[in-house]
């Protein structure tokens, strides 16, 4: 019995002593990086920025502790039990302080932590690597001096610890008495990993992407999810990418890829210049400048949200009153790139098509695309911003929106500053993020203060489980769209996921997106707005879906000031970059872009109806979808009234 309570005491010690040096690891990371770091951190960003790093860190805590106990109970009645612990004790410490110096190292010549520049020791000369390392002025010799230092001081420290565990656990103790101390030993140890592994006391682990609300100061947000979460992200994306080949996106050769997509002539030599074929030029013939650009990716947004079957709730009356045929427009067939957010993001963003291969967490020194939309209004003259109602640290976003031409990523911490104070309903965000009219309160308030024409790309996220917005607060009729679903759908197998909570958040979110573009239409009359969604909305009512249902989303354009002229009903996100930057940009202005434009300001040019469009795992025209699991489907869907 003795034994057992001395193992677990070591379980809980060792576990608390892990979690203690990850937090004097990164008070060093912040200590010992150059002070123009830390851009605007005072003490409570670097005090929140240890709590939450060590959230990330207590998961890796956790995994260690656990090994450590199932290490003691195996060697429980070995004699060596006390030397295997300490060495795997000192094995763990060793890493620990070796991936935070290795990273802090990684900041000082890259400016970031862990990414794809790692993956420079696999690819390049790693004889050259080293040499430049050890001549170069990043002290590398002083960093493997400290770091033998640190472990030598830690695993010291921690022995004196082992060794007055084991004298306060061999004292003699009544059998009664040492029930209780075994008993509460394995609570407490127990507790530890379940806090650790969780972010809290529960059963549910939370996702720290979603919940922590990052630093605005970029070196503190830069550090916070430490070494192992980056090095895991590395580790992924380079997998992916090594057993990726050409043959896995096309049957074909690039040579023959390259002639089948832009329709070059068969007998056309290579090499092929791919920036010439990517090459648009604007014939624009508005005088009209447009001075801010909303461009509002709304999650979950679907084609099927339109459809004449839900008018009786008025699901998106809003939206639909917009469309005039004058400055608002809707795309009637539109495809999705992506089947998640922020794979359809890479396409938004960068301008490149969906492969898969994760652009986003590979960041290194990922180029500026000369496809990416962000870049190209930059040299029209915006200011590009980037709102996310979540974290700015989901999934990169900050280091991937400013290394794709975004000057600033504005997310839930801005977001949240500027609601405190106000009389917001409460509470102000979930797990996903800022509720949306409070962020596109915010964003008209920004765009206010601005003195320079914007550039406006914004990530909603409340049209998302758990679907808990205070819809009757907001008058969301939810009894009649109850009543809706039981008759309408009567005979009708249907998904019961999608029931009138969920159906009431794509009517509070209509009505949240129309009155925002109204109220900035009326701030600032000379401004484009394009509405689209990130993927296919997965709460259809129906469990029989077609192809139209899981591959369309709604393209809506609405500019007050312009009357564009619709050139296309067919395309998919790849379009909307070089769409908007045919309305805005001078005539004779060149740019790069996979797309074509939908829309023109030059009312001689010809409407194309004999089009097609790529989508994720489909091709669209006109007449039909095509995807691999449902083969062509023909389209019957009537055309949308010119007025609603």
């Amino acid at each position: 019995m003795m034994k057992i309570l001395n193992t677990l005491l070591q379980s809980v010690v060792f576990s608390l002593f892990l979690s203690l040096l990850f937090i004097c690891l990164r008070i060093a990371f912040i200590l010992l990086t150059p002070n123009e770091a830390l851009e605007s951190a005072n003490f409570q960003n670097i005090l929140q920025s240890l709590i939450d790093g060590a959230k990330y860190d207590n998961r890796t805590v956790a995994t260690a502790g656990i090994i450590f106990f199932l290490l003691a109970f195996a060697f429980i009645a070995n004699r060596f039990q006390k030397q295997i612990l300490l060495f795997y004790a000192g094995f763990i410490f060793f890493i620990c302080i070796f991936l935070s110096i290795a990273n802090m190292a990684f900041y000082n010549i890259y400016g970031s932590t862990f990414d794809g520049n790692l993956l420079g020791i696999i690819f390049d000369d790693q004889k050259a690597i080293f040499k430049t390392g050890i001549q170069g002025n990043y002290h590398i010799s002083t960093k493997i001096i400290s770091l033998l230092l640190a472990s030598f001081s830690t695993f010291y420290i921690y022995a004196k610890i082992v060794n007055l565990i084991q004298k306060l656990a061999s004292q003699k103790i009544c059998i009664q008495h040492l029930k209780i101390f075994v008993l509460g030993s394995f609570v407490i140890f127990a507790g530890i990993i379940l806090v650790f592994i969780n972010s809290h006391l529960g059963f549910k682990a939370l996702s720290l992407d979603q919940h922590i609300h990052p630093s605005k100061d970029p070196f503190l947000r830069k550090i916070t999810p430490g070494a192992f979460r980056d090095l895991y992200f590395v580790y992924r994306d380079y997998k992916k990418i090594t057993n990726s080949k050409f043959s896995d996106f096309y049957d074909k050769s690039p040579t023959q890829a390259v002639k089948d997509f832009f329709n070059l002539p068969q007998n056309a030599k290579p090499p092929f210049d791919l920036s010439k074929l990517l090459l648009h030029t604007s014939t624009n013939t508005s005088e009209v400048k447009i001075k801010h650009i909303f461009y509002i990716v709304s999650e979950s947004l679907s084609e099927w949200h339109f459809d004449p079957e839900f008018d009786a709730i008025g699901l998106t009356s809003g939206l639909k009153s917009l469309l005039d045929g004058k400055h608002g427009f809707k795309i009637q067939n539109f495809l999705e790139n992506a089947p998640g957010t922020i794979k359809s993001l890479d396409v938004q963003i960068t301008g490149l098509f969906q492969t898969d291969i994760p652009i986003n967490t590979m960041i290194g020194d990922l180029p500026l695309f000369p496809t990416a939309i962000a870049g190209i209004m930059q040299k029209l003259g915006y200011d590009t911003r980037f709102y996310y109602g979540g974290s700015g640290i989901w999934q990169k976003l900050d280091r991937y929106t400013s290394a794709e031409g975004f000057n600033k990523i504005l997310y839930n911490a801005n977001i949240l500053d500027y609601a405190k104070n106000k009389p917001y309903l409460k509470p102000l965000e979930n797990i996903w993020g800022v509720y949306d009219h409070i962020l596109f309160d915010y964003i008209i308030q920004n765009t206010m203060d601005s003195k320079h024409p914007t550039f406006n790309m914004i990530m909603t996220t409340s049209n998302h489980p758990p679907y808990d917005v205070n819809l009757k607060a907001f008058g969301v009729p939810l009894e009649k769209i109850k009543n809706f679903l039981k008759t309408h759908f009567l005979n009708k197998q249907r998904f019961q996921e999608a029931d009138e909570n969920v159906l009431g958040h794509i009517w509070w979110y209509d009505k949240q997106i129309t009155h925002f573009i109204k109220e900035a239409s009326k701030l600032f009359p000379q401004s484009l707005f394009v509405i689209t969604g990130d993927h296919f909305d997965r709460m259809y009512p129906l469990t029989k879906r077609d192809n139209r249902i899981i591959k369309s989303i709604p393209l809506i354009l609405y500019a007050p000031s312009l009357t564009p002229k619709q050139i296309s009903d067919i395309g998919s996100h790849i379009d909307i970059a070089p769409s908007i930057v045919e309305l805005v940009a001078p005539k004779g202005f060149q740019y790069d872009s996979f797309g074509k434009p939908l829309f023109t300001n030059n009312h001689t040019l010809k409407f194309k109806d004999d089009g097609y469009a790529l989508g994720y795992f489909a091709i669209a025209t006109n007449r039909f979808i095509y995807t691999p699991d449902f083969g062509i489907q023909y389209r019957n869907a009537p055309p949308l009234p010119k007025k609603i």
